[in-house]
């Protein structure tokens, strides 16, 4: 979403970046294939999935709508190509990339169905995504808790209507992507263990990234420290013998292909 981001490549990699980052090995088994050919990823963040796609062999370009993720992520290396670059309208031609990658961005589109028919336009093969599902999680738990305890005020979110959304579970993308123009939509669950630094999640919340993050700097310094301090007392609550917190995640990843079926 404009605006929910900027400034805050830096924390994000220090926090959310992990939770995202336990979709990219099943994102990628999931478009395997012995000629590798070019790979765009839309969305990229600190790159993360576009360098392990170049290791395994792909030609990757990578974008970002945020200009402090395209930075990060092109000082991080990896013989990727970098640009900003923002859906539903991409800088690429129709049919440039064998493959599309979007890890956790069209959930964060202020239009997802052109943003799906976008990623597919400029598909010559293949098409893989993720996003999260609608359902509660235990880390959103943590957060509204916190929230809560502070009595911090929320910023408004925003309400898509039913012609720009769909139904986020795995037959509602499934049904978004062959509308987009795919077929042969493969999609399933991805599930796992979210374990994070207190200190480092933290990161995410103090540099204004995600959800919370964007609460956090909307309330005043007072509000903040309430913040802080609710988040230690309920992650001290939290954290586990290795000295980590642990959080149960899942993900909806579906694939289609583009072309005669």
């Amino acid at each position: 979403m404009p605006g929910e981001w900027d400034g805050t490549a830096d924390a994000y990699a220090a926090s959310f970046a992990h939770l995202c980052a336990g979709t990219i090995e099943p994102l990628l088994d999931a478009i395997e294939r012995p000629d590798y050919g070019t790979l765009l990823d839309v969305g990229t963040g600190p790159g993360s999935l576009a360098r392990a796609a170049a290791a395994r062999g792909w030609r990757v370009e990578a974008g970002d709508a945020e200009p402090s993720m395209v930075a990060l992520a092109a000082s991080l290396g990896g013989g990727i190509r970098y640009r900003q670059a923002t859906l539903p309208h991409l800088p690429h031609a129709d049919g440039a990339f064998d493959a599309v990658t979007a890890n956790f961005v069209v959930n964060h589109t202020h239009d997802p169905r052109a943003a799906l028919a976008e990623l597919a336009r400029v598909a010559r093969r293949t098409v893989a995504i993720t996003i999260w599902p609608r359902r509660r999680t235990e880390l959103n738990g943590l957060w509204s808790g916190i929230v809560r305890d502070a009595g911090a005020v929320s910023p408004p979110g925003t309400t898509l209507s039913p012609e720009l959304d769909f139904d986020r579970s795995g037959p509602g993308l499934a049904a978004a992507l062959t509308e987009a123009g795919l077929h042969d939509v493969v999609g399933r669950t991805l599930e796992w263990d979210f374990a994070i630094a207190a200190d480092d999640l933290w990161a995410g919340v103090a540099g204004g990234a995600g959800t919370i993050g964007t609460t956090y700097r909307a309330n005043d310094d007072g509000i903040r420290r309430g913040i802080r301090s609710a988040y230690r007392i309920r992650t001290g609550d939290l954290t586990g013998a290795d000295g980590l917190l642990h959080f149960p995640a899942a993900a909806l990843l579906a694939v289609g292909e583009k072309g005669e079926s």
